[in-house]
Formats: C-alpha cells, sequence, structure tokens
C-alpha cells in the first residue's frame, strides 16, 4: 500500500470523533457537574462539555463529558462518557477521544479536593504513522465552593475552550491548552 493512502487511511480512522467517546452514561445520582470547558474539534461539529463531579460535600469525584453532534443539537441526543476519579487517577488514565478503534487523546493527573487543585496532563497521538505521541499540562483550580477552572499550566490563563486541531496523520496541538509553537 503506498504511504501516502496509509496516511490517509489512518488519518480518517483515528480523527472520525476524536472529542467523543462512544460510551453514554447518565450523570451518577447525589453529583452535580460543573462546566469546566468546551472541547471541538476541527474535523467535524461536534461539541463537547467537559464537567467536574461534585458531591454533596463538594468532593471531586471525576469528570463528566457529553457530546452532542453539533452546538444546535438537543440534549435529548447527546452521548455522554463518566470517567471516575479513581480512573484519571492510574497510571494510564482515561481515553477522551477516539475514532474507530484507535486511541488518541489520554487523560491523566491528580485532583486534590481538600486542596482546591489538580495537576492534569493531555496525552495525544501527534503522528499515527510513527505512533509519536505528545503532552501537555493543565493546572485545575477551585474558584469557590462549587467552582472550578481549567488553567493553562504554560501562561496561567483559564482555559474556556480546548480546541482539537488536527493534520493528515493525528493531532497537531490542543489549542488554548498546549503551548504556542509560533511563541
Amino acid at each position: 500500500m503506498k504511504p501516502a493512502r496509509l496516511a490517509s487511511i489512518l488519518a480518517s480512522a483515528l480523527l472520525a470523533g476524536t472529542a467523543a467517546s462512544a460510551a453514554t452514561a447518565a450523570l451518577p445520582s447525589g453529583v452535580t457537574a460543573v462546566p469546566l470547558a468546551v472541547v471541538t474539534n476541527d474535523r467535524d461539529s461536534s461539541v463537547s462539555r467537559l464537567e467536574l463531579m461534585l458531591d454533596g460535600h463538594s468532593t471531586v469525584q471525576g469528570i463528566y463529558m457529553e457530546t452532542r453532534a453539533n452546538a444546535d443539537s438537543s440534549p435529548s441526543s447527546a452521548s455522554a462518557q463518566v470517567y471516575p476519579l479513581q480512573s484519571i487517577e492510574s497510571r494510564d488514565g482515561v481515553v477522551l477521544g477516539q475514532g474507530q478503534g484507535v486511541k488518541a487523546i489520554f487523560l491523566r493527573g491528580t485532583i486534590a479536593s481538600q486542596d482546591g487543585r489538580g495537576s492534569l496532563t493531555i496525552r495525544y497521538l501527534a503522528n499515527g504513522v510513527f505512533r509519536h505521541w505528545a503532552e501537555c499540562k493543565i493546572g485545575l483550580e477551585r474558584t469557590g465552593q462549587n467552582g472550578w477552572q481549567l488553567v493553562n499550566a504554560y501562561d496561567g490563563r483559564p482555559i474556556d475552550q480546548i480546541k482539537v486541531q488536527t493534520w493528515a496523520l493525528g493531532i497537531s496541538t490542543l489549542a488554548n491548552v498546549c503551548p504556542d509553537a509560533a511563541a
């Protein structure tokens, strides 16, 4: 198979639906979802909402991600995924994005509810042919009793939107999260 054809097939398989997971899960009972960021990608019009799950004592229980086909889709047609804190804090973390069986975006790190801080790493497949991965750090800070925000670990700015930017062989960057290559 020609390298250009292989690259095209790989890019299509890897990047279809990168921001969403196929499984659907409801928000657990007794848990409140606190908005963190909106996730978009340049391969389709899907929009995902990344939210922190808090219990009745404002203790972090994990992350909830709800994905819609586009910004105008009804909530009833959305798919969702629950990522328990212990899975995020595991050695491998959790798969936030995949396409046709290829795991493309992972999230791992620690969140200390008592301290009101978290340290997260997003790892993404930058080149599917050579299996090259890149990663970026993200901070998480409490902003009030039930308020939290993602913070860019490189410039200290709050992160409201994560833009998955792709190229033919994978993901080129996560805009607003990863350092700007031109800077």
